[in-house]
């Protein structure tokens, strides 16, 4: 069985190329694979003529050369018209599928890519949150996309979808996944030290599965503690990426023990980290720099964060900090209050 998925797979890549997942992929393969048949005929017609020329018209002795031939029009018009026409069919091929990647379907599904140092995050019609791309299969899927820092390149090989993430302006694209699976997911543009772990997976679910997924992705707290919402909210918004909980000092400063410490700011003083510091400083990271670090490295969370996750951050932070005693954290190993959930009054009438 496991030799059977592993023929099934490869069956479905090429030797050049991986496996096609969406409506684009037929077209950009062909395109692709008759640039490249041209360029292995004119190779071997051009490296096979040099070597016969090479040897036909070799040095002997006796053979001192004879006429040389001058300007052959009939040469110059053959190639010059074929390369023409070669390109030419290649110019309106790929204009013909550049214009198909741009132009956007009518009702496709709009996600948010959000790119920064070093993970993708995908933002939902309904607000949820994932760092892995859940689309419906057979339906167009609109991409917005927004980078928190540098520049970053969404590319997904199996759909042949790939669009630069730049700083300070939004960018778009579409594809319709075809095949459910999981694939790859990269960052084709260098954007730092961590560029080559800024990775994931787009995740191609049935319509059930996938309304399953945005419905948890919806409320990532339910039927978690504010402990257990803060930690997952940790990976979910790649802190983890800057922030070590082992006293690892990263990009920015590790959050084992910094609840309740006094921290050392760049200007010399410094400040209780409590609930108010804990909040300003996911919401406005650039409001007070931690000595060591610099300002601007920190994606702005306004408005990404409700006040309800921030606080399970904060609980999830207490937790791990040696400065706040276990007795404190009974609220934190409380269950999150589901605010879609409809309360007893509400049901009864």
């Amino acid at each position: 069985m496991m030799w059977h998925s592993i023929l099934a797979e490869n069956a479905a890549r090429t030797f050049w190329l991986p496996e096609q997942a969406s409506t684009v992929a037929p077209d950009v393969d062909n395109l692709f694979y008759f640039i490249y048949w041209i360029n292995v005929i004119f190779t071997i017609l051009v490296v096979g003529l040099m070597v016969w020329f090479m040897w036909r018209y070799r040095h002997r002795k006796g053979n001192e050369g004879g006429h040389h031939s001058g300007h052959n029009n009939a040469l110059e018009v053959t190639w010059t018209v074929i390369p023409t026409i070669i390109v030419g069919v290649i110019y309106y091929w790929g204009f013909k599928g550049f214009l198909n990647e741009v132009v956007e379907p009518p009702g496709a599904m709009q996600i948010k890519a959000v790119g920064q140092m070093w993970k993708w995050q995908f933002v939902y019609p309904n607000g949820g949150v994932s760092d892995e791309l859940h689309v419906p299969l057979n339906k167009p899927v609109r991409m917005v996309l927004e980078s928190q820092d540098v520049i970053h390149a969404l590319f997904i090989p199996a759909f042949r979808v790939k669009k630069d993430v730049v700083p300070g302006r939004y960018n778009r694209m579409w594809f319709q996944a075809t095949k459910a699976g999981t694939y790859d997911i990269f960052c084709a543009d260098y954007c730092g030290i961590g560029h080559s772990i800024m990775h994931t997976t787009a995740v191609v679910d049935d319509d059930k599965h996938f309304a399953d997924f945005l419905e948890a992705a919806g409320n990532p707290l339910k039927g978690k503690t504010f402990i257990e919402g803060g930690k997952a909210l940790y990976q979910m918004y790649g802190c983890s990426a800057c922030h070590s909980v082992t006293g690892e000092k990263g990009i920015g400063p590790s959050w084992k023990d910094v609840y309740g410490s006094d921290v050392p700011l760049s200007d010399g003083t410094t400040v209780k980290a409590d609930d108010a510091y804990i909040h300003e400083s996911i919401e406005d990271p650039d409001a007070k720099i931690v000595n060591g670090f610099q300002k601007g490295t920190m994606p702005v969370f306004k408005g990404r964060l409700n006040d309800q996750r921030i606080e399970a951050i904060t609980w999830y932070l207490k937790s791990i900090s040696s400065h706040v005693p276990s007795s404190e954290l009974a609220k934190g190993n409380e269950l999150v209050p589901d605010k879609n959930a409809k309360s007893e009054t509400t049901e009864k009438k």
